[in-house]
């Protein structure tokens, strides 16, 4: 059995490698910032019988900023101080998850 460090299930989870819906497409920061964003910070997606959600927690020492991607209206971006967490939920039929862009503040 092989073990994955959290680091790379997190940034596996941002580019949409290892999430339960397909990902269509995945845009990501560009920057330094948002390159070790997506290193550090723990990103979760699950599909419920009625709803998806998606759960960002920063572990990163800093502040981060983030977006969620889906198909249809994107939620604003999200400041998170370093420890903090946020979950955005939306119905399962209203917008299929894409990913995470960072640094968008």
């Amino acid at each position: 059995m092989v073990k994955l460090s959290t680091a790379i299930v997190a940034g596996a989870l941002s580019l949409g490698a290892l999430s339960a819906a397909p990902a269509q497409a995945v845009t990501t920061g560009a920057t330094a910032a948002g390159a070790a964003a997506a290193g550090c910070a723990k990103v979760e997606h699950w599909t419920g019988r009625a709803t998806q959600s998606v759960r960002v927690t920063n572990n990163c020492g800093y502040t981060i900023s983030y977006q969620v991607k889906r198909r249809g209206p994107d939620p604003r971006c999200t400041i998170l101080a370093d420890g903090q967490s946020r979950t955005w939920q939306w119905t399962r039929w209203g917008g299929q998850w894409q990913g995470i862009r960072w640094n968008c503040a």
